[in-house]
């Protein structure tokens, strides 16, 4: 296990569990609502790809066979300030889906009551603050993984997915409302305002993609997927 290994090197969690229960304890209901919404509309989506298969298909005189496998261990490196909690949520489900080992959450930035509610609705009870480099190399030496970057942060890694959160922005387009108050402080210390992807509310054609109102929160990641956590092997016969 992954989290035996990293105790036995001294890497206790940064952020133990008493902190995890006081943020639990502290999120304001509302606030755990958008969370909980963010996270139950990925795992429905994430249904599709939950299972890993191995097909064969023919290619005219050429047979091809593709395999997956779950990775060892998923490392997120987190920093709200860049992308918005359902987003970073989201992608931790796909992890999850895909059956992945471990997860091992980073986190650059503000430590808020609710990204550890998130994290811990998950189960990501395995988050760290110190400096990444020599936990990212034990983790490597342990087994295959992806690192996921929503922090921009440098990671010596050869399997790095690193979404841009310039193409990643969000538009709110609904009433005022506690639920959209809610979003809003849970959202909001993310700083960085890219080109509108999602929009809350919005009309067709007003971003890639648009949520009707009771999705607000909810994310679809186009480039983190089951698969994006697993091993491919492609076989020609």
């Amino acid at each position: 296990m992954i989290e035996e290994l990293l105790a036995d090197n001294g890497y206790a969690p940064d952020i133990d569990d008493d902190a995890l229960g006081g943020a639990y304890d502290r999120c304001p209901a509302v606030h755990k609502s958008v969370i909980k919404n963010a996270v139950a509309f990925a795992w429905a989506l994430a249904q599709e790809g939950s299972e890993p298969v191995t097909e064969t298909r023919r290619f005219a005189h050429v047979d091809r066979t593709v395999g997956r496998e779950r990775l060892d261990w998923a490392f997120f490196a987190v920093d709200q300030r860049r992308f918005p909690l359902p987003a970073v949520f989201s992608a931790m489900v796909q992890a999850l889906a895909a059956r992945v080992d471990s997860l091992v959450v980073h986190v650059s930035g503000p430590v808020t009551d609710a990204l550890l509610f998130g994290c811990d609705l998950l189960s990501a009870n395995q988050i760290f603050t110190r400096e990444p480099g020599p936990l990212l190399r034990l983790l490597a030496g342990a087994g295959e993984g992806v690192c996921i970057d929503l922090a921009g942060i440098a990671m010596e890694h050869h399997r790095v997915v690193r979404p841009d959160p310039q193409a990643y922005g969000t538009v709110l387009e609904l009433a005022d409302s506690e639920y959209v108050q809610a979003y809003r402080a849970v959202t909001a210390e993310a700083a960085v305002q890219g080109r509108p992807y999602i929009a809350y509310g919005g009309e067709a054609g007003s971003a890639p993609v648009v949520m009707a109102e009771r999705f607000l929160g909810c994310w679809l990641w186009d480039v983190i997927t089951p698969d994006t956590f697993r091993r491919t092997t492609t076989t020609f016969f």
